[in-house]
């Protein structure tokens, strides 16, 4: 049986007419002791397997009891025909295979496994459709097609603490979050009925698997039945081939295809089962997926995935995020309240506020990420009056400023001997370790030391955040807290996709230094391989090493590209 186990806390003291829940999600391993998830709370996002910018060490020290792993960005190109790569040559004969918590060494965490990505910040690749036979996955190889035989064989094979049951989510659309460029199209109401029933389908085969019993029966006798008429179809082509003077038959399918192995399946009951509620945009659609999913007993968690959503939603940034919300409180009143419920593309504290009011209990990581990404740092604080607030300042839109976070690659910090924040704890900040302005020159040297610092301060401040709301959950300052920080940190600003010139500048240098890398290698390379007479000096070699002796270090190359595209705007100013 799963080890699985979801206790809410009673709040009742609290007396507040919100959903807002606190509880506590753990699972009790026999291998290894796990650490338990607080809610509301978080899986950490992961990028094939790795939480991103977190070195080993600065993972550890992160409070977030769990990880989200989506199977695209790790399934290999043999699996899973194969698991050859997955052994531990030193472990007891019985444990020489590696679950997928071995394999990416996050055995003390709690390991969701989804097989798309929770928050897909990047456009979406033209990809297929769905089918009633396989799901389309983007992996680092490319597109490839997933069975439900496969994904189960994976499952058993991975073995990780939860497995999102395989679903049919619509993401034929090119517009994300982090990247809202015009959709495609709004999907249909007959594209959403059948993701519905799909994905309900899909549901019920993975929990008999789980049971030991065989859940594609129905499939293979319909499978066997298609290939029956198929064969009957040459069998009539052949003998008219026959009467026609044409002699050459078509061989006969192979009789164990034919046949079909015999079912051998082990129940995989220790691995807890969450569900995706399906239903885009249609308001039905959602309750009915819902309603059906609740009536499985085995699911024991659920995910409400918006990132289908953002082919509907309206253009104006501020309507974006009550119309998502919509969507999920009309999923969340048709599921149980004694079960956990995450969300999908849930990820600005705002909006974090507003899913917690509704009742939702988990969601990810990739608010803090995308900031990194984009060199920005966390200043937001839950429970802040507004005078102990950061100050606003403009934003690359400079039409729009903000006090919830800081663009370090902007030239104003560049002499800004101070931490990031005053008072924060995190590893970057605490006894001013790590300043302002010597982050500003690690991001124009395109140091990876600036991206592990940021994330490591984003991942703290969130995570502060979220203790925070759990405490004013339990003393009943939640409603009033919540009211609070909307007003002293408006909303986040819309996202335009482009990048900061200065981030720009930097990058440019960098391709400009890597061609004339690439040019020098070649010239290189063709003077050791050319014929060269014995005695006679390799005078290419001598000439690139001359060169290169005289040229300035890279980094400083990159810096000074950096000074006179900031020298030239303020002469234009």
């Amino acid at each position: 049986m799963s080890s699985f186990s979801f206790k809410l806390q009673d709040n009742s003291a609290a007396k507040s007419h919100l959903h807002a829940r606190t509880g506590t999600l753990a699972i009790a391993s026999a291998h290894q002791e796990k650490r338990q998830i607080d809610t509301p709370g978080c899986f950490m996002y992961s990028i094939k397997g790795s939480v991103p910018h977190l070195t080993p060490d600065n993972l550890r020290q992160q409070t977030f009891g769990g990880v989200n792993v989506a199977m695209e960005q790790i399934l290999q190109t043999d699996q899973p025909q194969s698991f050859s790569k997955w052994t531990n040559p030193f472990a007891p004969e019985s444990q020489k295979l590696m679950s997928v918590a071995d394999y990416l060494h996050l055995q003390d965490l709690i390991l969701l496994c989804d097989f798309h990505d929770s928050a897909p910040l990047e456009p979406f690749s033209k990809r297929a459709s769905n089918t009633d036979y396989h799901v389309v996955l983007s992996t680092p190889k490319g597109i490839r097609q997933l069975t439900l035989e496969d994904y189960l064989k994976i499952v058993r094979h991975y073995r990780p603490d939860i497995v999102a049951a395989l679903t049919d989510s619509i993401l034929e659309t090119t517009q994300t979050a982090g990247n809202p460029t015009p959709h495609k199209k709004v999907p249909s109401q007959k594209r959403v009925r059948k993701s519905v029933d799909r994905s309900l389908k899909w549901l019920d085969q993975v929990l008999e698997e789980r049971q030991g019993r065989d859940g594609m029966a129905e499939d293979r006798k319909k499978e066997q039945e298609k290939r029956t008429k198929r064969e009957k179809k040459q069998k009539a082509r052949d003998a008219k081939n026959a009467v026609d003077g044409d002699t050459e038959m078509t061989p006969a399918a192979n009789e164990d295809q034919e046949e079909g192995n015999a079912f051998v399946s082990q129940p995989w009951t220790d691995i807890t089962v969450f569900a995706h509620v399906q239903g885009a945009h249609m308001k039905e659609e959602r309750i009915r997926s819902a309603q059906e999913t609740a009536r499985r007993d085995q699911v024991q968690g659920f995910i409400i995935d918006t990132n289908d959503l953002w082919a509907t939603l309206s253009k104006e940034h501020e309507k974006r995020s009550g119309e998502i919300l919509a969507h999920v409180q009309t999923s969340l009143t048709h599921l149980p309240s004694e079960k956990p419920k995450m969300v999908y593309g849930v990820r600005t504290p705002e909006d974090v506020l507003k899913a917690v009011a509704m009742g939702v209990d988990l969601f990810d990581t990739s608010y803090p990420y995308q900031l990194t990404e984009d060199g920005k740092a966390s200043l937001y604080e839950y429970g802040v009056e507004a005078a102990a607030a950061a100050p606003s300042i403009p934003t690359t839109n400079k039409s729009v400023v903000t006090n919830r976070w800081i663009n370090l690659w902007d030239e104003e910090h560049a002499d800004q001997f101070k931490p990031i924040m005053e008072g924060c704890e995190c590893y970057a900040c605490k006894g001013n370790r790590h300043t302002r302005a010597y982050i500003n020159h690690l991001l124009k040297t395109h140091e990876m030391l600036a991206t592990v610092l940021l994330m490591g301060h984003n991942m703290h401040q969130y995570s502060l955040f979220f203790s925070k709301v759990r405490e004013s959950i339990q003393d009943g300052t939640f409603e009033a807290k919540a009211t609070l920080f909307s007003e002293v940190f408006g909303i986040e600003p819309e996202s335009t996709g482009e990048k900061h010139e200065a981030q720009i500048a930097v990058e440019a240098a960098l391709q400009k230094r890597n061609q004339r890398l690439e040019t020098a290698e070649e010239g290189v390379v063709e003077a050791i391989g050319g014929a060269v007479p014995a005695g006679q000096p390799v005078s290419k070699m001598e000439d690139a090493e001359q060169q290169a002796s005289k040229k300035k270090r890279p980094s400083q190359e990159v810096e000074e590209g950096v000074d006179i595209a900031a020298k030239e705007k303020a002469l234009k100013k």
